[in-house]
């Protein structure tokens, strides 16, 4: 029912993203990032989130990934890859006979919200709620076609969940992220 519920949300934000106006822009990462990750931001004086000190890897266990893509291997740890103070984990399904290749991960951003995301010149972010009802945006094609992300805030920062493929569709890749979605959304912190 739940997965039911996201891709109806991320179904709807991909309809709308096509029928609207998006925020467009050129990403330019500060030094020490990649390509990929947000300029970084600290929240408000005063302000918390249950993000910091979380590790990403902790909130889909291998077996999880599994359910999300058969085939899945092992995580790959990839401790600040965002930035410092993020937390970066990633699965990857690999290519078999020229098909089903699909890279996904999370990224804990404890000091970075949903008004941090940067976008690409061809990526597109629709506002949306989460089924557990937090603020949170579809991001599609932002590091290509074939690629989507969810950002959902939790408190001033955020955890983004993406999916990325070379031989599959940007809606492939948002269903990705809806199965990732209900592992892990009811394991954040209420703030």
């Amino acid at each position: 029912m739940r997965t039911a519920a996201l891709t109806t949300v991320i179904a709807a934000a991909l309809a709308a993203a096509a029928c609207t106006s998006t925020q467009t822009g050129q990403a330019s990462p500060t030094s020490g990032q990649t390509s990929g990750s947000s300029a970084s931001s600290s929240p408000s004086s005063g302000s918390t989130n249950g993000l910091v000190g979380l590790n990403a890897c902790t909130l889909l266990t291998d077996d999880e990934a599994r359910q999300v893509a058969p085939g899945a291997g092992t995580h790959t740890d990839n401790g600040e890859l965002g930035g410092a103070g993020t937390s970066d984990c990633e699965w990857t399904k690999p290519v078999t006979n020229g098909t089903g290749g699909v890279t996904f991960g999370i990224t804990v951003r404890p000091a970075q919200g949903l008004k941090d995301i940067v976008l690409k010149p061809r990526g597109k972010r629709t506002d949306t709620t989460s089924p557990g009802g937090r603020q949170a945006a579809v991001v599609t094609n932002n590091e290509g076609e074939g690629s989507c992300a969810a950002v959902i805030a939790v408190g001033s920062g955020r955890i983004d969940i993406n999916a990325a493929t070379v031989h599959g569709t940007t809606q492939e890749m948002c269903t990705v992220v809806d199965k990732v979605i209900e592992y892990v959304e009811p394991k954040l912190p209420a703030s």
